[in-house]
């Protein structure tokens, strides 16, 4: 599954996460980031997977299919 553009900013938005946090999680250099999400080029598969496993990790849950989105992971209960 590949995550689009709205989805990562919708995501970063969902959690309150800004690009260099995002970046620093993903490894990746904030400009991967910045030009992912404004559509000016899709990160190398690798960017993208470490991107999606860093907002995964944080919680976030991407949803696919005829209407993509993103979600938060339910939490556990006690």
């Amino acid at each position: 599954m590949e995550i689009s553009s709205s989805q990562c900013r919708a995501a970063r938005a969902l959690i309150a996460m800004d690009q260099a946090t995002l970046a620093k999680a993903a490894s990746v250099s904030r400009n991967v980031i910045i030009d992912f999400e404004k559509d000016r080029r899709m990160p190398m598969k690798n960017n993208l997977a470490a991107i999606q496993y860093a907002l995964e990790k944080a919680g976030v849950v991407f949803i696919n299919g005829d209407e993509p989105g993103v979600k938060l992971k339910k939490k556990k209960s006690r």
